[in-house]
């Protein structure tokens, strides 16, 4: 008997993984193209990378909630404009967020600042998750990405399929499937921002027809468990093109 394992015993090993690998990720892949068609296919999906997106929405601030409206310009992968109207009592407050590839700025009631690199890392890592990786796609065509099945879950008492997403250097995000019409259910992740680390989880709902893409018109995001924003009556339109202008730092 090997003491540790033999070569052949190694061998075994290597042929019995290395299958079972290939195999949970292909299933993972065949959810994923369940989900692509749909949401109304390849094309509307890659066509959905570029987007303006309006919505009215609230959010938690110390126990209660603020209404805000809110547009985003986005040109994925590394592109992106929210602008966001928020009221608070008699008070009201525009902050503006931009990230333009490496770079990116933000403006709170007209004082405009470079972003520092922790912070643009994490509107980066938030956005390469909520916005680029949700139009799906990418799951099925980046072969960086690592993919496999878990265990079927529910999602608000929906039975969903749930893919695991591995990425070097970040946590394992998973994505929930309604195993009955195959969109797009909820979305977690481990984030950090200023220093503290938490789940966060993004749920779709209210599916709607937008050009030819079936999309979310209600989407609410929690983190530790709680409601931290909600965004309602969702509406996209499509560009073929965004101006520079609309990203760069006036």
């Amino acid at each position: 008997m090997c003491r540790n394992l033999c070569p052949f015993s190694l061998l075994l090993l290597l042929l019995a993984v290395g299958p079972l690998g290939a195999a949970d990720r292909d299933a993972a892949l065949v959810v994923i193209e369940q989900a692509i068609k749909a949401h109304g296919g390849d094309e509307a999906l890659t066509r959905a990378q570029t987007c303006v997106r309006t919505a009215t929405g609230v959010l938690m601030t110390f126990g209660k909630e603020t209404p805000f409206t809110d547009e985003l310009t986005a040109q994925l992968p590394d592109r992106f404009r929210l602008t966001l109207d928020a009221r608070m009592g008699q008070q009201k407050a525009r902050i503006i967020q931009v990230v333009n590839g490496d770079r990116g700025w933000e403006s709170t009631g007209g004082a405009v600042s470079e972003l520092g690199k922790e912070r643009l890392g994490e509107l980066r890592q938030e956005a390469f998750v909520r916005l680029w990786l949700a139009t799906l796609v990418p799951l099925q065509k980046d072969n960086s990405l690592e993919l496999g099945v878990l265990a079927e879950a529910k999602v608000n008492g929906q039975p969903a399929a749930v893919v695991k997403v591995g990425r070097k250097g970040q946590p394992d995000l998973k994505f929930y499937f309604d195993k009955a019409s195959s969109l797009l259910l909820k979305i977690d992740r481990r984030a950090s921002e200023a220093g503290l680390v938490f789940d966060q989880e993004f749920f779709f709902s209210d599916y709607k027809d937008f050009e030819g893409v079936k999309l979310a018109a209600t989407q609410v995001e929690t983190r530790g468990g709680k409601k931290f924003a909600e965004l309602t009556g969702i509406s996209y339109k499509f560009p073929r093109n965004v101006d520079d202008n609309v990203f760069n730092r006036p």
